[in-house]
Order: structure tokens, then C-alpha cells, then sequence
């Protein structure tokens, strides 16, 4: 796991997006988070489940990429949800692209997902993601809402 938390560090500083790897601030309940204001990813390094916290990091920075502002600049959940999906998109292919540099090969989403530590919730968007990228069918689209 330090070789892909080296490695979104890199990815924060080269899209100038600042970043702050905490193991004692927060609870191992509380989430990390991306900041708009300045522009910073605030990563839980006590998260509860160690597993997920690479593709917390990936999530944050691709609201960072994404221009986010977070939800509450928006009248509707609609946009939230939108909003969460661009993010697990996007962190899924800053994962993929980890992979294809150092050579680690999954075709299998739930091989993905198990490996990096992805919540089941995210389940739909990784499958997607991989439909894309590597021609598999998994279904319809759940982030066209």
C-alpha cells in the first residue's frame, strides 16, 4: 500500500492539489475529504478499514480535478449524487492507471475492487469503468440519473 499512497501523492502534487496524510487527527470512524477553499485532500491514514484508503485518496483528488465544491452548493441531491459518481469514476481510472504503470493486470471488476479496498456501494460505477476500458458488458448505467 505505500508504493500507490507514494504514488497519489505524486498524482496530488503533479495537479497541484495539496495534500495532508493524518494518522492521529481524526477517529478511524471519520471520512476523508477534499477542501475547495484550498484546495487540499485530507486523508484518514486511522480510517477504520486501512483497505479503503487508497481509493479514498483517488475519490478526494478526483473532486479536486473535477472542480467540485461540494454539495452543499446545490439545491438538489441530484447534483450530489452526480457529483460522488464523476468522483468514483474518476478515482477508479487514477487506480487503473496505477495498475498500468507498474504492470498489475485485473480484467475481473471484483478482482479490482478487492484489491484496492472498494466498497461494494461503488460496485456499479467500477463496473462501468471497466465496460469502457475493456469491452466487458455488466448492465445499465446508474450514473446517468
Amino acid at each position: 500500500m505505500d508504493n500507490l499512497i507514494t504514488y497519489l501523492c505524486n498524482y496530488a502534487f503533479d495537479h497541484d492539489i495539496g495534500y495532508q496524510l493524518d494518522k492521529t487527527s481524526y477517529d478511524p470512524e471519520d471520512a476523508s475529504f477534499y477542501l475547495n477553499l484550498t484546495n487540499t485532500v485530507y486523508i484518514n491514514m486511522n480510517y477504520k478499514n486501512e483497505k479503503e484508503i487508497p481509493f479514498q485518496f483517488a475519490h478526494e483528488l478526483s473532486h479536486a480535478l473535477n472542480g467540485d465544491k461540494g454539495s452543499n452548493n446545490f439545491c438538489s441531491n441530484v447534483f450530489y449524487i452526480r457529483e460522488e459518481c464523476a468522483a468514483n469514476r474518476r478515482a477508479v481510472g487514477i487506480l487503473l492507471e496505477y495498475c498500468e504503470l507498474n504492470n498489475l493486470a485485473y480484467y475481473d471488476s471484483v478482482d479490482f475492487m478487492l484489491a484496492f479496498g472498494i466498497p461494494l456501494k461503488v460496485g456499479y460505477v467500477v463496473d462501468e469503468v471497466f465496460k469502457e476500458r475493456f469491452g466487458v458488458q455488466y448492465g445499465e448505467s446508474y450514473c446517468e440519473m
